[in-house]
This record gives C-alpha cells, sequence and structure tokens, in this order.
C-alpha cells in the first residue's frame, strides 16, 4: 500500500477532523489528533535550523579542520529534574519557560575523535574534547576500497582461483573488526575488514559468500594491510530473491482483514508528546540507539505519576560463533558501530504496521553536518491485545478487551532488519519487544547435504557442520546471537527509588498433620551496584521501588522488572563466550541480565561510548567496579535479553520475525486493578 501525505482538505473528505497536521506526521485514514508542538518543549529533538545552527559554530570553531567527520549532532539534555517539572507544570508554565537549549556532538578526524556541546541560545561552543578512552566512532567504510582491491593483484588471483573473473560481480562489504589482541590488528588504525559476496543479480548477495577470503584495508591512508585466503569452496549459486511473488508456492490469496477506526484513535500526538490512555510520554529518534521514550507517566485517577525518565536501547551486539577467518571477528556492535538510529528506514503502511499507524520522520544529520529526513521512521498505532480480563460468577460473565499502544522503529543493519516496539498497555505495563527479521548471514561450504556418501547416516564427521545448519547447497547459516541491553531510567513516583528482590520459596513447617510445607516470600534490598548484577531467575520478583510512597494497604509503590517475558525463540541465557574471549573482555554487559547503576549523565552506552575497535571495557562492566550505592536513590536498570539463533531451513532465504521481549509491570504502584472501568467492547 502506498502511503499518503496527508493534507487538511483530504482529511475533511474522509470525514476525520484534526486541530491541525504537524509537519513530520504522515496520517492514515484513522488519524491521530495531532496538536501543534510546543517550542519550548526541551525533549524536543534538534531542529534541521539548529543543527545547521551547531554545524556552522563548529566549522567557525579554531579546533575544527576541513575534513573532519561529523558523526553525530544530537540534543544535549537539561537538566532531568527541570525536564520533570516543565512536563509535570500547567499549560501556562510551559508556555512561559523555556529551558536551556543545547546541542552535543561527535566529531571525528580519522583517528582523532572529539567531543562538545554547543549554547545554541547563545550561539557559543560551549566545549571540546578529545576522546582518550580508546576506540573509534561509527565504522566508516573505505570510499575508494573498491577500486583499491579491484587493482591488488593477490585479491584478483584468490577471486580467479574462486572460478570469479568479472570484478564488477564482486561486492566487497565492510565491517568492523572489533578486537581480537595485538597480534590480530593495530586498535591505533582505523582498520575495517572486507569480506566478498558474489553478486547473481537476485536481489540477495548475501547468500552467496566468496569464503575465506578477507581483506584488511586502513580507511585513513586507503592502504590494503593484508589478505587473508584460506581453501577454495564453491560459491553458493542457487537464486534466492526474496522479491515479487515465489513461483514453488501456490498459496490462496488470503481475503483482506481491514484495521479501521472509523471513529479515529484514541492517541494524541502533540510535537513529540503521545497522549494515550493515561499515558503521558515523549518520543524521539537518536541516531545510535534508535527511538528514545522520555518522561512516561500514568494517571492514576487525575494525578500524573512519574514511571521513567528514559527508555532506550543501551547497545547490542551480534555475536557469531564460527572461529574460521571470514567469521571470529564478526560481533558486531551494531548501536555503537553502526548506529541502529542511523540505520532506520520507512515503515510500510500495511505491512511494517498496519494500515492505522500515523508515521513520524525524523531528523538527523549527515557526515557534512547537514540535517537531512529519515522519513516515515517511527510508527503509532493501535491494536487489540486480548481480554484483560474475564470471568464468570454464577449467571454473570464479564470480560474487558484489552488495546496497545505500539511505538515502533525498525533498523536495517548489514542482512538484518530489527523491530523495536515499546507497547504501553492500559493496565500500567510497559512491554519492549525487539524483532529480528532479514537475510540469515551465510558461509559458504563444500557440503550439499547433512547424510554420508550412502546417504543413510548424518554425517557426524563432517567439521563443515560444525558451526551452522545447511540450509542450502553449499550454504551453512551459522550460530549466532542477538544481545539486546535496554537502558531504563526509572523514576517510580520520582527519583529517589531503591531496587529489592522477593523469592519465593518452600519453607518447612511443622506440626501441620495435612502440610509439609509452606509458600513463602524472602526480601532483600540492593544496597550496592554489585549486589544487583544478576542473571535471569524467573522465580525472582525484581522491583524498583520508591521509598517514601505506599499503597493504600501499606506497600512501597513499585515497578516490576522482568528481563525475560516471551518470545518465539529460547532466551539468550549468556553470551556462549568464555570470560577470556576478547569480545567478554570489551563487552562485560554480557556477562549478566540485570544491573543496577546510580543516574550518570554520561553513563549511556553499556558497551562504552566509542567501541569501534577498543580494546577496552568502557561500559557497564567497568563502572559498576565502583559499587557505588544504589539505595535510595536516583537508579538506572539494565536489562539484557535476546536470542539463541540455531537457524531452521524455515528461516532461509527469509527469516520470519523472531522476537525477545522484556517487560516493565506495576507492583503495588497502584490499588486496585486498573482496567475496572474498560468498556465491555471496543466493537459498535
Amino acid at each position: 500500500m502506498r502511503k499518503k501525505r496527508w493534507t487538511i482538505a483530504a482529511l475533511a473528505m474522509s470525514g476525520i477532523l484534526l486541530t491541525s497536521v504537524l509537519p513530520g506526521v504522515q496520517v492514515p485514514t484513522s488519524a491521530a489528533i495531532v496538536a501543534p508542538k510546543s517550542e519550548n518543549d526541551p525533549l524536543n529533538p534538534l531542529t534541521a535550523q539548529e543543527i545547521n545552527q551547531a554545524r556552522k559554530i563548529i566549522a567557525a570553531s579554531p579546533h575544527y579542520k576541513k575534513g573532519m567527520v561529523f558523526n553525530e549532532i544530537t540534543l544535549q539534555e537539561p537538566n532531568k529534574q527541570e525536564v520533570w517539572k516543565w512536563v509535570l507544570e500547567s499549560a501556562s508554565y510551559k508556555a512561559q519557560t523555556k529551558l536551556k537549549r543545547e546541542a552535543k556532538f561527535v566529531i571525528s578526524e580519522q583517528r582523532g575523535v572529539y567531543e562538545g556541546v554547543i549554547d545554541l541560545d547563545k550561539g557559543t561552543l560551549v566545549s571540546w574534547n578529545k576522546n582518550e578512552t580508546g576506540g573509534y566512532s561509527y565504522v566508516g567504510s573505505s570510499s575508494v576500497a573498491t577500486e583499491v582491491l579491484s587493482k591488488n593483484k593477490v585479491w584478483l588471483a584468490s577471486l580467479k582461483k574462486r572460478g570469479v573473473d568479472d570484478i564488477s560481480k564482486v561486492i566487497a562489504f565492510g565491517l568492523s573488526l572489533g578486537y581480537y589482541g595485538p597480534t590480530d590488528a593495530d586498535p591505533n588504525r582505523r582498520l575495517v575488514k572486507y569480506s566478498a559476496y558474489y553478486n547473481t543479480g537476485d536481489g540477495n548477495y548475501f547468500t552467496h559468500p566468496i569464503e575465506n577470503l578477507v581483506a584488511t584495508i586502513d580507511i585513513d591512508t586507503n592502504e590494503v594491510v593484508k589478505i587473508e585466503e584460506g581453501e577454495v569452496v564453491p560459491i553458493p549459486m542457487n537464486d534466492h530473491g526474496f522479491t515479487g511473488n515465489d513461483s514453488s508456492g501456490t498459496r490462496e490469496a488470503p481475503k483482506p482483514i481491514l484495521i479501521m477506526q472509523p471513529k479515529g484513535v484514541n492517541y494524541q500526538i502533540t510535537g513529540q508528546q503521545i497522549s494515550w490512555q493515561g499515558w503521558k510520554f515523549h518520543v524521539r529518534l537518536d541516531p545510535r540507539v534508535g527511538t528514545i521514550v522520555n518522561a512516561a507517566t500514568f494517571n492514576d485517577n487525575g494525578k500524573e505519576r512519574k514511571i521513567m525518565y528514559q527508555g532506550n536501547l543501551g547497545g547490542m551486539t551480534v555475536p557469531y560463533g564460527d572461529p574460521s577467518m571470514n567469521w571470529y571477528w564478526k560481533t558486531y556492535m551494531d548501536a555503537g558501530e553502526y548506529g541502529v538510529g542511523k540505520s532506520g528506514r520507512p515503515l510500510l503502511l500495511g505491512s511494517d504496521v498496519p494500515n492505522n499507524a500515523s508515521l513520524i520522520d525524523a531528523t538527523l544529520n549527515d557526515d557534512e553536518g547537514k540535517p537531512y529526513t529519515s522519513p516515515s521512521v517511527i510508527g503509532v498505532f493501535e491494536r487489540y491485545a486480548d481480554a484483560d480480563w474475564t470471568h464468570k460468577e454464577g449467571d454473570i460473565t464479564e470480560a474487558r478487551p484489552r488495546l496497545e499502544l505500539v511505538v515502533r522503529f525498525v533498523a536495517t543493519v548489514g542482512n538484518y532488519d530489527y523491530i523495536f516496539d515499546y507497547v504501553f498497555q492500559q493496565n500500567g505495563n510497559i512491554k519492549i519487544n525487539a524483532g529480528a527479521s532479514g537475510v540469515a548471514a551465510i558461509k559458504g561450504v563444500k557440503t550439499k547435504t547433512v547424510y554420508s556418501t550412502d546417504k543413510a547416516y548424518v554425517d557426524t564427521s563432517n567439521k563443515d557442520l560444525n558451526s551452522g545448519i545447511l540450509v542450502e547447497d553449499n550454504a551453512l547459516a551459522v550460530y549466532h546471537q542477538h544481545i539486546y541491553n535496554f537502558r531504563l531510567d526509572m523514576d517510580v513516583d520520582g527519583e529517589k527509588n531503591t531496587v529489592l528482590e522477593l523469592d519465593p520459596h518452600a519453607e518447612k513447617i511443622s506440626g501441620n498433620p495435612v502440610k509439609a510445607t509452606a509458600m513463602v516470600l524472602k526480601q532483600k534490598t540492593y544496597f550496592k551496584e554489585q549486589d544487583a548484577i544478576q542473571k535471569f531467575n524467573p522465580e525472582k520478583v525484581v522491583l524498583v521501588t520508591n521509598p517514601d510512597h505506599k499503597n493504600k494497604q501499606g506497600y512501597l509503590t513499585g515497578y516490576q522488572i522482568i528481563a525475560n517475558a516471551g518470545g518465539t525463540h529460547p532466551f539468550a541465557q549468556e553470551a556462549l563466550f568464555s570470560d577470556d574471549d576478547w569480545l567478554m573482555k570489551r563487552a562485560g554487559y554480557l556477562k549478566n541480565h540485570i544491573w543496577v547503576t546510580p543516574f550518570a549523565p554520561d553513563e549511556q552506552y553499556p558497551e562504552g561510548k566509542y567501541i569501534n575497535q577498543n580494546p577496552s571495557d568502557t561500559g557497564l562492566g567497568s563502572w559498576v567496579k565502583q559499587n557505588r550505592s544504589i539505595y535510595q536513590t536516583d537508579d538506572v536498570v539494565w536489562i539484557t535479553t535476546g536470542t539463541t539463533h540455531i537457524p531452521r531451513a524455515e528461516e532461509f532465504p527469509m527469516m520470519s520475525t523472531e522476537w525477545a521481549s522484556t517487560m516493565l509491570k506495576p507492583f503495588n504502584f497502584l490499588d486496585r486493578t486498573p482496567t475496572l472501568d474498560l468498556p465491555k467492547t471496543i466493537m459498535e
């Protein structure tokens, strides 16, 4: 379905009333009520004009040198207490109050990385600092890599051995080489490793790898540092295009299901703030982590109560388990190395999102610091989500239908497409879903079947099959993991929080002739960072509570943190790498599923800010060694979740979306069931 950018006139003809149409929001036939944004809103992302202003201030600085790359120009959030006050105050206060407006930036000059802050109100450069923590910003491939390799005799000879004479059909795909010790690469040089793929024209070159051939290039000097070559294996050549109709199937076209909201939708978008069924929160797109949800509150009988100041993807790692030449270094840190937000793509109405979705544009900066529009990159829609509650008592049967509000973002990073959903429910729950789709990463092998030569038994001695699943002739889908970490700055009823656990267990009792055990709860409070570090245990209840607020029964108000709230793939219990693996030395956050740290504005990314080629852990694994107090203070919860992906034949050449989920659930936060007042039906 072709999406439309609706005009007021077109909406009026369709019978939909809007107070106004906000630039940057595409409104389908079941439109949101969209009000103009507040110019004073401190959570508004930078406008194109502000990005241009920041670029010009940087370029006029004596620090700036021609040719520097503008990695990021983004909003520098004001003090969070001031933001909360602005969000919760009256409309008249908001109209009269403007908080300091600043931009932060990351800029690179080859091996040098610099960061700073700009005062947009005064038009001045506030700070300019050089990164001294190691590592680089986003991976940048050499613009002349293909040309350089096309003239390299070793590269050309290696391709010829594999039957490739037409260099124009070879795609050199550049990726971060991470860090695997001083004998593997020099962290003082910006290096990119290039794998080769053969473009057959089917639109799916990831399924045609030219195996056992890797080039390492210094992208500052365009020097081919080394070319590694191994055993020649066949290139998988079967057609694996995924566009158009699949002629191999005879599926009958399904009858359409119409998703309509003839009276309009139940949410309102005011600038970057979304209001729905008691919820209010801001949403914006960040070039690194994608969607950011800010200042989430829930209306409890007329009172807006704080729940979460900021929630977003902190970082993610996709490590492959094959130790061979083309694969050992493939441990993608997608957010920090490539930019999940930068990789966002337009959402397709009727496919990526239902037809009743509203689509929102975002403004980012390019490598020259100039603003550009990322169109239709965030989708907002409602959906039916089963019965919220149901019960029969005598002759009376009652049930209430639940709606959900979904905020969706999709990023294409290499061969994978990732869907990130923030799902708000009428009962106060927030689900965070991460879905993986796209094209399987394929390794070329000699093997065409898993059977031995007599085709009677599976050949367990075939080393080709050690690290993946054979999905096609000469094509192995390699075992790997998708590990996500979400940074949740929880402010449950305020910034003063305490994290604790409730551990149900069976306690032996005596003197009872009919019962030998009782079910009881043990409570444990986390006082220091090290107390809170843990792997997911489905039997425990982990709570973020407010020590100064109680519900009517006297319990501390709180929200439960559930690291694994379901999904279609097995939960990644832990990263399947030993502690002495270089990956684990660099990204300690992978080792556990729940972490708690005191709020620190500069602690945003669990893997550290500059992970590209960084040999050290500058993130969670490093911060928590301080063992700071997390008792009755402003806490940030970090949740690590994900999937261990053992590919299936049914996932090749295209992978049906596989989900991992986490959840925030009110736990004695409210006094009673919050959905007793739901209508009996959402249909008429």
